[in-house]
């Protein structure tokens, strides 16, 4: 074999490779403005659709930038230290770390885009569409043994070789049309180069265009784009998801921020009420000494001591898991080191208990007016309508006309030359008689019934709307009713505890209503706290349900009935 034309083909294969990964890049450029560009298209009819879409963007955490706790606090025990240096984390810190950095947030992300990218193929099959193909080959005959011998019997030399080479290339062109129809157009040319001494040469060329439109099976833009159509409806579904998931995601990122506060002042209380307790056992004890009380009094007070030291341990526990599990949340790792702000309780504290300035008839309304996965589920319901009318039309016969025409080789000698004075033109229908249509009953039928069963869910996920609106209409009733009780109830038992407390340093105390009232102390305290960011919680969900939870870019929500500017 030839090394030349070898070592040519490789050259020019390695050639290829080289220009071919340069390119690569310029794919992935391309993809992202067309992906992006899609999703921008349909942004505006997404009310609340975020600008920050970007899948590559990649962000260093710096918790450098945030204030540091400089204090150790005692009601952590052996915790405590290390959130000496800690970053201090306030509200909008962590709301904007979340919304950068969050695994989940980057997969929501990630999701929109994948469905935009599949919109673009949709997209592009309607557009015209080029293709080259080409082809070469060497063709040679060894000299086997055979010959050899022949040419030493006869004397002869220089017997020839045959060789020759082949090649072809085809360049084509097509557009599919939104009627159902198609445009083609392709151009051939076959070579063949003989090599035997003397050098000769054979080519054919062809030209071919070919139009084809069916008539009654698969025409009409309804029919032929509806894989289009629902493209272009499954990235606003998928907007309108993103959307209502930034809505839940900035709630769960404000309530587990709330609950992580709340197990921390939880630990605060069972340490104050554990610090009582241990003082009051302290008095008891120099009581017994002197004979002024018993051992079992004394041993009631230890054991409830005890209980207390447990619950304090117990509720440190909960604060740290609760406080690593929201880092995770908000795109950090478990060994960075935060703590949350605790000005932020007296913020929500000082809001107040009211509920929204609305009525439930009104906020349920309104609810079904502006939940945008309510009007997706509605959406639904038409898709599977039209899917009615695409199986429908399979039941149709196949009539398809095409036009045909066919540019032969002019045979001159003129490498590349067509004969269009001879050109063959031809015309004609295609017909396809539906006799065998079980596969097209069963897709009518089960569109028939995806029909019913999409429009059952449509009216599943109204009555789903209205129950979301009424519990946390009733969660932040619940919340302001344990408010109300909570603050009486901690006077009350400051009271008790009071009473008791004096009654026991004049020796006229009873044990058991000092252990009482001090847990009954602790445990309205925390409920107290808890009712506060119940309440909290359940309005931002609340106006999350109904649509009216605003959220920018880096996570913070307006909340109300006028959309913000």
């Amino acid at each position: 074999m030839p090394d030349t034309a070898l070592g040519k083909s490789l050259f020019l294969l390695a050639i290829t490779s080289i220009a071919q990964g340069c390119s690569v890049s310029s794919y992935k450029s391309d993809a992202d403005e067309e992906s992006y560009e899609a999703i921008s298209e349909k942004s505006g009819l997404v009310p609340g659709m975020s600008t920050n879409v970007l899948v590559d963007e990649v962000k260093t955490i710096e918790l450098s930038d945030f204030t540091v706790n400089g204090v150790s606090f005692d009601f952590l025990d052996n915790e405590a230290q290390s959130e000496v240096g800690a970053s201090v984390l306030n509200m909008n810190d962590a709301l904007d770390l979340a919304f950068t950095h969050s695994k989940d947030y980057q997969t929501q992300k990630e999701l929109l885009y994948l469905e935009a990218l599949a919109l673009t193929f949709d997209r592009y099959r309607y557009t015209p569409v080029f293709a080259a193909t080409g082809s070469s080959d060497y063709q040679w005959d060894n000299r086997d043994q055979f010959v050899q011998d022949m040419q030493t019997l006869t004397g002869m030399e220089n017997v020839r070789i045959n060789e020759s080479t082949f090649s072809n290339t085809s360049l084509g062109a097509r557009y599919y049309l939104k009627s159902g129809g198609a445009i083609a157009l392709n151009l051939t040319n076959n070579f063949t180069r003989f090599l035997t001494g003397d050098v000769s040469e054979f080519g054919t060329n062809a030209l071919v265009g070919s139009f084809t439109q069916p008539l009654i099976r698969n025409f009409g833009v309804d029919i032929e784009t509806e894989a289009l159509m629902q493209a272009e409806r499954d990235l606003l579904y998928r907007l309108r998801n993103f959307t209502r998931f930034r809505k839940s995601f900035a709630v769960r990122v404000a309530s587990d921020y709330y609950s992580v506060l709340l197990n921390r002042e939880t630990a605060r209380n069972n340490f104050a009420g554990l610090n009582a307790t241990n003082l009051s056992l302290e008095r008891e004890q120099a009581f017994q000494a002197e004979g002024l009380t018993t051992l079992l009094e004394v041993g009631r007070l230890e054991q409830s001591s005890l209980q207390a030291d447990l619950r304090w341990t117990s509720s440190i526990t909960r604060y740290k898991r609760s406080l690593d599990n929201f880092k995770i949340l908000i795109g950090l790792s478990a060994e960075d080191n935060i703590i949350l702000d605790d000005n932020e309780m007296s913020l929500i504290t000082e809001t107040g208990m009211d509920s929204p300035d609305i009525s439930l008839e009104q906020a349920t309304e309104m609810a079904i007016q502006t939940r945008l996965d309510l009007y997706t589920w509605l959406d639904r319901v038409q898709d599977s309508a039209r899917r009615i009318e695409v199986a429908a039309n399979a039941f149709n016969p196949a009539v398809d006309f095409s036009l045909v025409a066919s540019v032969p080789d002019a045979n001159n000698g003129n490498i590349g030359e067509l004969d269009f004075e001879n050109a063959l033109y031809t015309a004609g229908l295609a017909f396809d008689l539906p006799l065998d249509t079980m596969l097209e009953r069963n897709n009518y039928r089960r569109a028939l019934i995806d029909y019913e069963a999409s429009s059952r869910d449509y009216l599943l996920a109204l009555d789903g709307v209205k129950l979301e609106v009424l519990d946390t209409w009733r969660r932040m009733n619940e919340a302001r009713k344990s408010y109300d009780i909570s603050v009486t109830s901690v006077e009350i038992n400051e009271r008790r505890v009071e009473e008791a407390q004096l009654r026991a340093e004049l020796g006229l105390g009873d044990i058991q209503d000092t252990v009482d009232s001090q847990n009954d102390l602790t445990a309205a305290r925390t409920e107290l706290v808890s009712s506060i960011v119940e309440h909290n919680i359940a309005k931002l969900e609340f106006w999350r349900d109904l649509g009216l939870l605003y959220v920018d870019d880096a996570g913070r929500w307006e909340e109300g009935i006028d959309e913000p500017n």
